[in-house]
């Protein structure tokens, strides 16, 4: 039961932690209660809600279903030969270091790109500084200044700048996603890294990465749900097991994108570089 639990809690650190992780035990869906509930109510009953925030719903869901596409297909064509590679240690431990260079140079062109401000904090500060400031010109001089001061942006303007998100930055992002096929390959660190390059706030990335992945690992559960029997686990371990990981899982989501509205991903690159290493120094040398 203790083990049940350990490795729950590791699963659900893991699998929203751009640390990766190749196990899909748990999905956390409370801290998306609001946006899944909104997202029903604006299929199905979009008068509650009223017809252009039922609109806005509507057409993230559809971002959502577009993105998902490529892991969709990816997974189907691919997935024994990712279950291969996830079954070889020391490879994947080669791919946990080398799919870091992903972020590496996501952070490094976001870094040279400068501070990401959504285009709904830009408007709205044009519009509060215009006339302080002198006319437009002035305006935009001001809210670029304003932005620069509270960049990232805050949840609200994350979640907003989600409703403007383009299709195909949507689209950039769900392939990125299939990336995770490699075992090694973090699903949250490939699509908030492919979010930087896109142009996406890091908060934003990573609220869409994180909506990404419920079908994602829905869809990889169901296809493993066969599985459950021949591990050899009791139903009591599996319900504690997880349990342990929607919890775990659940602080790491809330954590990480507490973290990313004034850090970056290099404290997970810095992990992944160090412990990727460090596997494939130990396994090595175990084969020997």
């Amino acid at each position: 039961m203790l083990r049940a639990f350990i490795l729950g809690v590791v699963q659900g650190l893991t699998e929203f932690l751009p640390i990766s992780s190749s196990a899909h035990l748990a999905i956390v869906l409370a801290y998306f209660a609001r946006d899944l509930a909104g997202f029903v109510v604006a299929l199905v009953a979009p008068g509650r809600i009223g017809a252009a925030e039922a609109a806005v719903r509507r057409r993230l869901v559809l971002l959502l279903v577009l993105a998902s596409v490529p892991a969709a297909v990816f997974g189907f064509l691919l997935q024994d030969w990712a279950d291969k590679q996830t079954n070889q240690p020391l490879r994947a431990s080669v791919w946990l270091v080398a799919t870091t260079a992903i972020m590496i140079a996501a952070e490094l062109y976001a870094r040279g790109r400068g501070p990401v401000v959504p285009v709904v904090a830009e408007q709205d500060l044009a519009g509060r500084t215009g006339q302080v400031a002198g006319g437009p010109a002035g305006g935009r001089v001001a809210a670029t200044r304003a932005a620069g001061r509270r960049a990232p942006a805050a949840a609200a303007d994350a979640e907003r700048e989600l409703e403007r998100l383009p299709s195909g930055k949507a689209l950039g992002i769900g392939l990125a996603q299939a990336l995770a096929l490699v075992p090694g390959t973090s699903r949250s660190g490939v699509t908030i890294s492919a979010g930087l390059f896109l142009g996406v706030s890091r908060e934003a990335a990573a609220r869409f990465s994180f909506l990404l992945s419920i079908p994602a690992i829905l869809g990889a559960g169901v296809l493993k749900l066969g599985e459950l029997d021949a591990g050899g686990e009791s139903a009591a371990e599996l319900v504690v097991g997880f349990a342990a990981a929607a919890l775990a899982g659940f602080l790491a989501v809330s954590a990480l994108i507490r973290l990313l509205r004034t850090h970056t991903l290099w404290p997970f690159i810095w992990y992944r570089l160090v412990a990727g290493s460090a596997f494939v120094v130990l396994l090595a040398t175990v084969r020997k």
